[in-house]
């Protein structure tokens, strides 16, 4: 039902204003941590969300101060964010875990994933590092930033806690790693939350069959190049004034020609592409 002719009217602002005062869909990260035992602990977070995406990798989680995520995570500085597809007989266990109050072997008792090893060397599981989903399509391995923390009084002060949250590794299935790096011709099953409602209900959905469109001939092209261009590499960037003589590559072999210039630069210890940069490699390629 479309509500284009109903009236605004103001909602109350209340507590948890995001669901009680309004709407907000999203997904959720399911995060472990080690509690004092040394048992992985897991606990679902729908305010979860990237913070810094450019030279920082970094994101934002907002807790309820004193859970079990907040305890373990300010007493190990280590946690993952893991993100599982969508499963409808896995839902109900979602839901379970984000009740407070329980304790790790609690959760286990009903727990329908499996806990398993990080891969990345180093991370083995112990009363540091937590156990990873191995049901997850891809797991941000973190360490808490205190210092920034202190450093902020938003952060520090608030009723809320916020965990700044560096990220050190990014883990994907191979399937989902193939396909990001191939151009992402699919997307992910990911389950999305509308939050507690009604003193009753959690809310949960399945999304839609996602569907791509092409990207509008609006404004400058070099900042599409530009905007691409420095998604590729962590180590090479490339200045504006370079991406404005790219602008000519067809849209389809944007990505690898891009790829091209990164390995040159890389070649050549260059870890800024300039102007000059791609001027010369062009005179090179001409020739």
């Amino acid at each position: 039902m479309s509500s284009d002719s109903d009236a605004f009217v103001v909602s109350p602002m209340r507590d948890n204003w995001y669901q009680a005062s309004s709407y907000y869909s999203s997904s959720f990260a399911l995060i472990t941590t080690v509690n004092e035992d040394g048992l992985t602990s897991i606990g679902p977070y729908q305010l979860s969300f990237p913070f810094e995406v450019i030279q920082r990798r970094s994101w934002m989680v907002v807790s309820r101060p004193g859970s079990n995520t907040h305890t373990n995570v300010s007493r190990t500085k280590k946690c993952a964010l893991n993100f599982v597809e969508y499963n409808k007989d896995q839902i109900e266990t979602v839901l379970k875990f984000g009740y407070p109050g329980q304790e790790p072997a609690e959760k286990m008792a009903y727990n329908t994933f499996d806990l398993i090893d990080s891969p990345t060397a180093g991370r083995e599981s112990n009363d540091i590092f937590p156990k990873i989903i191995k049901e997850a399509y891809q797991v941000y391995e973190c360490t808490l930033d205190v210092d920034r923390i202190n450093e902020n009084p938003i952060l520090r002060d608030s009723v809320s806690a916020h965990l700044l949250l560096n990220i050190d590794n990014i883990l994907l299935k191979e399937r989902w790693y193939k396909n990001l790096e191939g151009g992402g011709t699919t997307m992910p099953e990911v389950p999305l939350t509308y939050g507690f409602r009604g003193a009753s209900k959690f809310w949960f959905g399945e999304r839609a069959e996602p569907y791509a469109l092409p990207i509008p001939d609006l404004g400058p092209q070099h900042e599409v190049v530009h905007y691409e261009a420095n998604r590729l590499d962590d180590e090479v960037r490339f200045t504006e004034d370079a991406c404005k003589q790219l602008t000519g590559i067809p849209k389809a072999f944007l990505t690898q020609a891009l790829q091209s210039i990164i390995g040159v630069a890389k070649q050549q210890g260059v870890s800024t592409i300039d102007l000059e940069f791609v001027q010369k490699l062009n005179a090179e390629r001409s020739d």
